[in-house]
């Protein structure tokens, strides 16, 4: 149930091929829809995703989410849960060719799952997330992302692959969607990114 919860923190990625080549600076946001195999605990919300290249090289990135899942049956129970989640990581990138870059960040990773209805009661803790994966420029209007994240949260660890699509529909706006998979959640994104 926490995977699916918490999917939402592993959909940060770095993105963006124009003229200057791959931006590690942007604002992105998405909504995003879980489904879970685990006890069928889905979800939908928001992730808003900021990210700042400091060097040629470094960048640092930072999301924040916040999600409703639909009511719930267990045990003969009914209720829902809410998630607010958010991490704040460092991360390198460096170009393979120059349309090919690969990178990876690892950081903190912080959740607060609050029960609502028959499920009463809240609970957070501190984590840690990392990601490593490729970026492609097919064209110059088309991007496509792909990494594997892995994270570590209430005495659980979860690895997935996430597969990513930009549309450049201006040198600073492009659409975006993506799909996660792990062993117990997909998630679904769609959105808007803005490049600096």
């Amino acid at each position: 149930m926490r995977h699916a919860l918490i999917a939402a923190a592993l959909l940060v990625a770095p993105a963006a091929v124009m003229a200057e080549g791959f931006s590690y600076t942007y604002l992105d946001a998405r909504y995003y829809s879980t489904d879970s195999d685990a006890i069928t605990v889905n979800q939908n919300g928001g992730v808003l995703t900021g990210s700042l290249a400091l060097t040629p090289v470094l960048y640092v990135v930072g999301n924040a989410s916040y999600g409703q899942s639909e009511d719930v049956t267990i045990a003969g129970v009914t209720g829902s849960f809410d998630a607010v989640a958010g991490s704040a990581r460092i991360g390198a990138h460096h170009p393979l060719t120059e349309v090919l870059d690969v990178f990876a960040n690892v950081g903190a990773l912080y959740q607060e799952v609050m029960s609502n209805g028959g499920f009463d009661g809240k609970e957070d803790d501190v984590g840690y997330i990392g990601q490593v994966g490729l970026r492609l420029a097919v064209v110059p209007q088309v991007e496509l992302t792909a990494f594997y994240g892995y994270q570590d949260i209430f005495d659980e660890s979860n690895g997935g692959f996430t597969g990513e699509l930009q549309y450049h529909a201006t040198e600073n706006w492009s659409a975006i969607a993506s799909a996660n998979s792990s062993s117990s959640t997909d998630v679904y994104t769609v959105g808007a990114r803005y490049r600096f």
